[in-house]
């Protein structure tokens, strides 16, 4: 069976080879450090003797959800040698910039055998820990049989995501028994781990890192808050093609009624920061990038593209309003608890399959506003703009929910710990990676 998945990996990477060829010379996507994609890892990150954890988080969102369980691990474990493998160029930058006290940061390699066994050999890992449901089986596979301690943690199985594994249940079965502990977020996915062949001992119920992220206001961030400060801020979150210009509509009615207003875009992909400082100039409004604001940081505008990464929750602070994106189209919207943090008023679109657990919790405490469409999001952000005591109301319960639900790194480092104890650790771990 498992080679089977490795030649179907094999066909889609032929396949799609023109796609990843493209978007390399448009974007220069897959272009950086090309190299470690195939197991050929910078000699720093060699095995040093020291018991070490590799940790995988694919892109921004895992990583910053990683970001309090390095800091426990480096706290409680700080014999450990930690390294980082990221999928996304944007998530490395992140886990370069926000995982301090780790070896090191590199790319995830694709899960071809020879490639995972490349890398075992030279990092020589103790403990694998994945974050979210980055399931891969090669690499657990793999692990496993080298002695490693192998774990799933923040785990989560969305609406959309669960039909498609339900398809490969057979496979997939075999691959979650290689791991030594699954974390799930909530109850709904721990059944659906059960359902997919996962051993139900090995399962536990730890909540979302998501909640215990902690405010964190990058470097360099100040002098752009501190020209939101006191304005009336419509901030978009997130947002996707289709998103921005419901966004820009909304912003001209605000602008109406409520002189000094701005609005903050920020799109959830890097390369679609140039056309959405492109459509927001077409509207007539002074347009500003983050990034000009660095050399000339009085530039006056009315909208601010925020073509950085890392700084979106800082500025949530500064938000009037906060719409998270992804959400008016059928993408499964976006992280909610970085505006929650700052215990602002946050309007959402009916697409949340991506974070239905979290949607629901606030949901029911009256914590976030969800809308079936582009027109009701404009009717209800300018209501919001309006009403004061609802705005204050609906980020009270906001923060309320995110401080009711802390505690998931605790629970998750508590499991952690169990299986460093139980594993064999160091020298001998590695014996197996050549078969």
């Amino acid at each position: 069976m498992y080679f089977l998945y490795s030649l179907l990996v094999a066909s889609g990477l032929v396949v799609s080879a023109p796609w990843l060829a493209w978007q390399a010379l448009r974007h220069g996507k897959y272009r950086h450090k090309w190299q470690e994609r195939l197991g050929r890892l910078p000699e720093s990150l060699a095995a040093t003797g020291s018991p070490t954890l590799w940790l995988h988080a694919v892109s921004v969102g895992e990583v910053l959800s990683a970001a309090p369980l390095v800091a426990a691990l480096r706290r409680d474990h700080p014999e450990w040698r930690v390294v980082v493998s990221t999928t996304t160029r944007t998530g490395r930058a992140t886990a370069e910039a926000r995982l301090s006290g780790v070896a090191g940061v590199f790319y995830f390699p694709l899960d071809f055998a020879w490639v995972v066994r490349r890398v075992l050999r030279h990092l020589r890992p103790d403990l694998l820990v994945i974050v979210e449901t980055e399931i891969w089986p090669n690499l657990a596979r793999l692990s496993r049989a080298s002695g490693i301690g192998v774990l799933l943690v923040n785990a989560r199985i969305s609406d959309r995501s669960y039909p498609r594994y339900r398809l490969v249940r057979g496979l997939l079965g075999r691959v979650l028994a290689q791991f030594d502990r699954l974390c799930a977020q909530s109850e709904d996915t721990a059944a659906r781990l059960r359902a997919l062949g996962a051993p139900a001992d090995r399962l536990v119920v730890t909540g979302s890192l998501k909640f215990d992220v902690p405010a964190d206001a990058p470097a360099g961030v100040a002098a752009v808050a501190g020209r939101l400060e006191g304005r009336p801020v419509l901030l978009a979150a997130s947002t996707l093609k289709g998103e921005d210009e419901v966004l820009l509509e909304t912003f001209a009615c605000l602008r109406e009624g409520t002189p000094g207003a701005l609005l903050v875009l920020a799109p959830r992909h890097p390369e679609r920061f140039e056309a959405v400082a492109t459509l927001a100039a077409r509207t007539g409004l002074r347009v500003a990038r983050r990034t000009a604001l660095a050399t000339d940081p009085d530039a006056p505008f009315d909208v601010l593209v925020l073509d950085t990464i890392g700084e979106l929750a800082a500025l949530c602070a500064q938000a009037t309003v906060v719409f998270v994106g992804g959400s008016l189209v059928p993408a499964g919207g976006h992280n909610i608890l970085e505006p929650a943090r700052y215990a602002r008023p946050i309007v959402v679109g009916p697409s949340m399959s991506n974070f239905a657990e979290i949607a629901r919790v606030f949901l029911e405490a009256g914590a976030l506003v969800q809308v079936p469409d582009a027109a009701t999001a404009q009717r209800e952000l300018l209501a919001l703009f309006a009403d004061p005591t609802r705005r204050q109301a609906l980020g009270a319960a906001a923060q309320g929910v995110l401080d009711r639900h802390r505690g998931a790194v605790g629970r998750t480092m508590r499991e952690i710990s169990a299986v460093m104890a139980t594993r064999a650790v160091a020298a001998g771990a590695m014996a197996g990676v050549g078969r």
